[in-house]
Order: C-alpha cells, then structure tokens, then sequence
C-alpha cells in the first residue's frame, strides 16, 4: 500500500502547488476509514498547514444528510414520501413560489418538482456570492426564497428533473415544522452525534465553529466576474483566486451549509452506505434511479458510471468551498475530497473538487489503496 499512498499524496502536493489551495481527501472500504491525506495550505496569507481535521464546506452534499433525516421521519411514520409540501408548511412560506402547493416531498428529494433555484437568480447570485454581497451577513432560513417568488416553474411536478436548491431550503423548512426543532438541533441529535462527528457543523447556525477551518477562495475568471462580480470584501490571492472568507455559508443553509472534514464525511457516506443510519426500505427507497442529464438521481444521490462501475454519491459546490463523495458499488471503495476553493459561477471548465474526482489517476490510486 505504501507505494500507491506515495503516489497519491505526491500527486495531491503538486495539485496544491498549481491549482489548489488545499485538498483533503479520504479513502474508505467495507465500513471503515482506511487512509487520508492533508495537502497544502488552509490559509494561504497566514501559512497555515492544511490538516486531517481541518474543517472544510461539502455545498451540496449537504443535501444527503437532509435526504437522511427526511427519511428516518417516514421511518417513524412522523410523514410519507407523497405528502403534498402544503400538507405541512404555511401559506406564508409557500406564497409566490410555482408549484410548491402542489409537490410532494418525493418530488422535492428527487428534483423533479420543478421549482425554480435560488441559486440560478441573477439578483441572488450577485447578492450572496458576488459584488453586492455584504460581508459576514447572516441569512434567514426563508430569505433565498425571496429571489424566486413569482418566478415561473420550471416543468409540471414529476414532469422532468431540474437540479435545484429551492427544494432543499423547502425541506429544511418541513424539518423544522414536523419536528418542532431547529434543524441544526436535528441534523446534531440524528446524525452528528450517533457518528461523533465532532467537527462537522450546520455553518452559521451552530453555536460553535470547528477548532480548524479552512480559509475560503473561490476562482476569479471572466466568467465569474460577469456572472457574480467582485464584492468590496473579496482579496485577490495568486494563481487567479479571491479569498472570500467574508462570506457567511447561512446563505446555503438545508442546501449547502454543512462543514466537515473528509474523515468525518467518509464516516457519515460510510454509515450511509451500510445502513447504520437508515433501514433496508428507506435505502431501497433512496436508490431508486431516475433520469438525471447524463447522471441518475434517487432520493438526494447521484449514480453515475465509471471504470470501476457503477458510483453513487453527490458532489458540492459553494463560494469559497467545493467537494465531493462516492462510494464504488462494485469495488466497496468510497472516496472523499474536500478543497478550500469553490467554481460555481465560472464556468465548466473551472477546477474544482469534482473535477479531481473525475481524475482518472486518482481514481486509480484510491482504489490501489483499498485493495482493488
């Protein structure tokens, strides 16, 4: 093992030289951790060495541990997967938003209830990641729902899959009304606690922040700087980079908030996997597949295809943060990685966690590592 882990962590060091400013990565099998690895700098400025437990954003994986706690609430027969949103929450919160009366909690898990994204508002992109964004501005739980009132749906319920963020915020919202607790009190009593996952919090709403938290930088393109633009707080760094760490990740909330290490990420997508934090039907029910553009998507997971066969997982992508992690049906092998710099808003082609997924070579040495 010792010659493909050199390998691997050579390969991660001259990525932080040239396009990252750190990576952590974490490689997993049957239902343990069996190797990770630091890169590079946490913050840059400062010099700080990027470690095991330095805490990163996930963005969007964050939606897998929403999808969790949603269904162990249908385990406990609290709700069903086909209740109508508007069974549960408010006409306030629903008010403006297309198709949100009528889409059930299915669809909203799955992206096929067609309601617009916060995220793909132009007006939201400029305020929350971009040059109107105020600096350490705490965002409520509803205001990103604001930018998409009165916006038009994107298809019928269950008519198509459109990936959006909207719905996410929505089930966070159904959490809180269900259960009668913050989500955050929720996500820590269901899933953070049972995994002792001491250094993984629900960013800006915890009371507490990890003991190490890796600086934020986003890439800073042409493409960036039109669609989003640079706010006043933002400092340029090298290799075509802003430090963004004046932003506040409250923006993302159920949809993208969560911070971790990639230990306790493969920790929890291994629990996942293995069916300590939901029971046999749930997960039948979370890997039921549909179409998904050139992926599938179940309740919250991504399944794509690669040359180890068939990979479930999800990937994410905030200001300032990206990552990604899945695990290799037929091989047992999982995969985490986790960068203190994020892509959205600059285009495909800007680098990013999922991109060094798609790294063949890394792929390669992980499954090398794990015994494959």
């Amino acid at each position: 093992m010792t010659a493909f882990t050199d390998q691997l962590s050579r390969l991660l060091d001259d990525l932080t030289r040239e396009a990252f400013p750190a990576i952590s990565i974490a490689i997993g099998k049957g239902d343990r951790l069996i190797w990770q690895y630091a890169a590079g700098y946490a913050d840059i400025r400062n010099r700080v060495e990027n470690s095991p437990d330095t805490a990163f954003g996930i963005g969007s994986i964050t939606k897998v541990f929403i999808a969790v706690i949603i269904l162990q609430l249908t385990e406990q027969r609290q709700i069903q997967l086909d209740d109508r949103l508007s069974d549960w929450l408010e006409e306030t919160s629903l008010s403006g938003i297309a198709n949100a009366k009528a889409a059930t909690i299915r669809q909203l898990l799955s992206h096929y209830a067609g309601i617009a994204s916060w995220e793909d508002q132009p007006a939201w992109i400029q305020a929350a990641r971009g040059k109107h964004l105020i600096a350490n501005r705490f965002w409520q739980p509803e205001a990103s729902l604001d930018y998409i009132r009165d916006q038009p749906p994107l298809s019928l319920p269950d008519e198509n899959f459109h990936y959006s963020n909207s719905h996410f915020t929505l089930l966070g919202l159904l959490i809180e009304r269900v259960t009668g607790h913050r989500l955050q009190d929720e996500l820590d009593q269901r899933i953070f606690r049972p995994l002792a996952l001491n250094a993984t919090r629900l960013d800006g709403f915890s009371p507490t922040q990890p003991q190490k938290m890796a600086a934020r930088y986003h890439r800073c393109n042409a493409d960036f700087i039109r669609n989003a633009g640079i706010a006043a707080s933002f400092q340029p760094e090298h290799n075509a980079i802003l430090n963004v760490s004046s932003a506040s990740l409250s923006v993302e909330w159920a949809a993208g908030g969560i911070v971790s290490t990639a230990g306790e990420l493969m920790a929890f997508i291994l629990a996942l996997k293995n069916g300590a934090l939901l029971n046999r039907q749930s997960l039948r029910d979370m890997q039921r597949w549909r179409a998904a553009g050139e992926a599938q998507m179940g309740l919250s997971l991504f399944r794509t295809d690669s040359a180890y066969g068939p990979a479930i997982g999800h990937g994410g992508n905030v200001l300032g943060y990206s990552a990604c992690a899945w695990w290799f049906e037929q091989t047992d092998c999982a995969v985490a990685i986790v960068t203190n710099v994020g892509s959205m808003h600059a285009g495909a082609d800007a680098h990013c966690a999922s991109r060094l997924f798609r790294d063949s070579d890394i792929v390669k040495l992980a499954h090398a590592i794990s015994g494959r």
